[in-house]
């Protein structure tokens, strides 16, 4: 063991001695050389972790919402909607609405309720909206603002409507209105690919 312990002395000790021995300019030639190779593997580590988070990011977004800001108002004053009927009033397909928001104006009761509905979802599969009244900006009797969020219960959203479920036409007043604003959509299942075709053609 002894013998061993002063063997692996005797190694250092040549090492050392023989870096000693070194020239100066070799030994700082030999320092700027390991210098530039961890140089050189510092900038190759960095590039190939910057190429990875970018391959990762654009896995990513292929399935997250596209910000937008589409705003549409709707003027509907002098406009009849026939019993039973209704006007179309947007449709974002090949898309689906992940955020947005709708407030219309429209002709209520004492109560502040209106015989209209508000329709979401996709066509044809729309439901009225709940609506939530701005008693502020609201008289009832004569026009009342309503408001909501779109999508409503998670339920798949493409298209706006309003409705008359009366069994009556129903002639909309001066200053009836809609106002339309979405935020973010996103791709409906399966329409993905063809957007991406139709966009590269």
């Amino acid at each position: 063991m002894v013998l061993l312990g002063n063997y692996s002395c005797l190694i250092c000790n040549t090492r050392l001695n023989y870096w000693e021995r070194q020239d100066p300019a070799i030994m700082n030639r030999q320092k700027l050389r390991i210098a530039i190779l961890a140089g050189i593997l510092l900038t190759a580590t960095t590039l190939a972790s910057g190429v990875m988070s970018y391959a990762r990011g654009q896995t990513s977004t292929k399935s997250t919402t596209t910000v937008v800001r589409d705003s549409s108002a709707v003027l509907l004053d002098g406009k009849t909607i026939p019993a039973m009927d209704y006007i179309h009033l947007y449709d974002a397909t090949p898309y689906k609405i992940m955020s947005g928001h709708v407030a219309a104006k429209l002709p209520c009761d004492t109560n502040s309720v209106t015989p209209l509905k508000m329709l979401v979802g996709q066509a044809p599969n729309l439901k009225p909206a709940s609506l939530a009244l701005i008693k502020e900006l609201s008289k009832p009797g004569s026009m009342c603002l309503y408001h909501y969020d779109i999508p409503q219960g998670g339920a798949v959203t493409t298209d706006l409507a309003l409705q008359n479920p009366t069994k009556s036409p129903i002639k909309l007043p001066d200053t009836s209105t809609v106002v339309i604003g979405v935020n973010e959509i996103m791709p409906l299942a399966g329409q993905s690919s063809m957007i991406m075709g139709n966009t590269t053609k």
